[in-house]
C-alpha cells in the first residue's frame, strides 16, 4: 500500500484548543438486570483542528464505542465529552443540530450506508435537509462541490447505489458526510471493506481532504499499517483502555506496550520481515515474564 501521508502538523495541533475533549470516558451497556459489559474503560482523548488520530485495537476493543461516544452517538456512563466548553450529554436541541455539523462519521460497509431506493445525489444531500441548511439550489451547488472533491462525476451520482463500485460508493459516503462541512471527521474501518488498491485511493482521498478542508481525522482500524499511513498520533485500545498513545512514527518504531508489539508483529509484509518481528515480540514477552 502507497497512500500519500499528510505533512504533520503535530505540535502546533496538540497546542491548539481541542474541537472535542473527553475526560475518563467510560461506556457500559447492560446485558440483563444484573450484568454489564463495559466497552471503554475511563479513556481520556482530545481532538484538535487538523490533527490526524489513530484508534487501533482488535474487534472489542472499543475503539468503535469511544468514537460514538464522542459524537454523542451513545450515552457516556462515567466520564465526560466536551464541546465548545460544553457537556456534549447537556446539549439543547439546538446546540445539538449544531454540533452535528461540526461532527461526522464515515462508516464500514458503504453498501449498507446508502438507501437502495435513493439516487447517490439525493443520500448526499439529505444531510442539508434534515438540519435545515441553505435554498434547493445552494443544497444542489455544494452537492455538485462535493462530488468533485471526492472525484465523482455527476451522471455517477445520478445512479443507485448498486450501479457504482465499493470504491465509488464509498467516496459518495465521505462526500454526504462532508455537505455539512464539518470540522472532525471520523472515519469507522471506512477502508476494511475495500481491496487494497481502493484503499490506497481512499486514503490518498482523506489525507487530500484534510489539507483542503482543514479537516480533522479521528481513523479507526484493526490495521496498524493503514492507521500508519494517515494518523499522526495513536491511541492504542485493548479491553476498553488505552494502553499506548503518542506520536505514530514513535510507536511503531519503539512500541513501548507488548500488546502494541504483537499488532505490529502480527502486520503482513512483502519483505519478510513478519516472521522476524513475530519472532521478537515472542522473546520480548517472554523476557517480560521471566
Amino acid at each position: 500500500m502507497t497512500a500519500t501521508r499528510t505533512a504533520p502538523t503535530g505540535d502546533a495541533a496538540s497546542a491548539a484548543e481541542p474541537i472535542i475533549r473527553a475526560r475518563d470516558v467510560s461506556v457500559e451497556f447492560k446485558l440483563n438486570r444484573k450484568s454489564t459489559v463495559k466497552a471503554v474503560s475511563g479513556v481520556s482523548i482530545d481532538v484538535t483542528p487538523r490533527s490526524s488520530i489513530g484508534l487501533i485495537g482488535e474487534s472489542g476493543s472499543g475503539k468503535s464505542t469511544l468514537a460514538r461516544a464522542l459524537l454523542g452517538l451513545v450515552p457516556v456512563t462515567s466520564g465526560v465529552v466536551e464541546w465548545e466548553g460544553q457537556d456534549i450529554s447537556r446539549l439543547t436541541a439546538d446546540q445539538m443540530r449544531r454540533f452535528r455539523t461540526t461532527a461526522q462519521m464515515v462508516f464500514q460497509d458503504p453498501h449498507s450506508a446508502l438507501d437502495p431506493r435513493r439516487r447517490i445525489l439525493t443520500s448526499i444531500i439529505e444531510p442539508l435537509k434534515v438540519l435545515g441548511i441553505g435554498s434547493k439550489t445552494e443544497r444542489q451547488e455544494r452537492a455538485e462541490q462535493m462530488l468533485s472533491l471526492v472525484g465523482l462525476r455527476m451522471d455517477q451520482a445520478m445512479r443507485f447505489p448498486h450501479q457504482l463500485s465499493g470504491g465509488q460508493k464509498q467516496r459518495a459516503c465521505i462526500a454526504r458526510a462532508l455537505i455539512v462541512e464539518p470540522k472532525i471527521l471520523v472515519c469507522d474501518e471506512s477502508v476494511a471493506a475495500l481491496d487494497v488498491a481502493l484503499q490506497a485511493e481512499i486514503l490518498n482521498l482523506l489525507s487530500d481532504l484534510r489539507d483542503k478542508l482543514d479537516l480533522a481525522l479521528v481513523f479507526i482500524s484493526h490495521d496498524l499499517s493503514v492507521v500508519a499511513h494517515i494518523s499522526d498520533r495513536m491511541h492504542v485500545m485493548y479491553l476498553g483502555k488505552t494502553v499506548e498513545e503518542g506520536a505514530t512514527e514513535r510507536i511503531t518504531a519503539a512500541p513501548q506496550h507488548e500488546y502494541t508489539s504483537k499488532l505490529l508483529a502480527s502486520q503482513l509484509t512483502v519483505d519478510g520481515q513478519q516472521q522476524e518481528r513475530a519472532d521478537r515480540a515472542a522473546q520480548d514477552a517472554s523476557q517480560e515474564v521471566r
